[in-house]
């Protein structure tokens, strides 16, 4: 079986914006996994784990709902904490795509999964990249406070590949492996 999600990848500069970030938070408190910037991503769907046998067909789903799709300029923009900064246990960045393609991109994507038998998704996407999982409260105040005043830059980045992405779960976090790669576009 292979962890298995669909996502698009961040560029460099912005895994750098996002680690400088998340060092102005780390010495405030212990309470935090922070998640390494190399391997934060904008999630599309996360499908657990899957036979290696579908890993073809999932490649081939999700090419036939990328078809039509341009690359997508996405910002990120603001950042917060799910459920909410009262009771965290995700810390996020925000991610505004106000033309609708990445909503529709994922969607189609849920649809073109289903005929595979993944179930679809009962909550509504909320697209966000998530930068660090609570552990403890552990001067998770501070954290908090912090992350509430910091203006976050916007940042532009173009989407323009999906990946089906295999996440290997390792005590120093997760090791991410690309195993099938769908340019936008074509």
């Amino acid at each position: 079986m292979i962890r298995t999600f669909i996502c698009f990848e961040l560029p460099k500069d912005v895994q750098r914006e996002i680690g400088e970030l998340q060092s102005r938070l780390k010495g405030l408190g212990r309470g935090v996994r922070w998640v390494r910037p190399q391997g934060i991503h904008l999630t599309l769907k996360f499908l657990g784990d899957v036979e290696e046998e579908l890993i073809d067909a999932i490649g081939e789903g999700v090419a036939k709902a990328s078809q039509g799709t341009s690359p997508i300029a996405i910002t990120l923009k603001g950042s917060g904490a799910f459920p909410n900064f009262k009771r965290p246990r995700v810390f996020w960045v925000g991610v505004d795509e106000p033309s609708g393609q990445l909503i529709r991109l994922q969607a189609a994507i849920e649809d073109e999964l289903a005929g595979l038998g993944f179930d679809k998704e009962q909550r509504s996407f909320s697209p966000h990249l998530t930068i660090g999982r609570v552990r403890s409260h552990d001067g998770l105040n501070a954290v908090i406070n912090a992350l509430q005043e910091i203006k976050l830059e916007p940042m532009t980045f173009t989407a323009n590949r999906v990946v089906v992405m295999q996440s290997q779960l390792r005590p120093g976090g997760s090791v991410y492996t690309p195993l099938k790669t769908i340019k936008l576009g074509f």
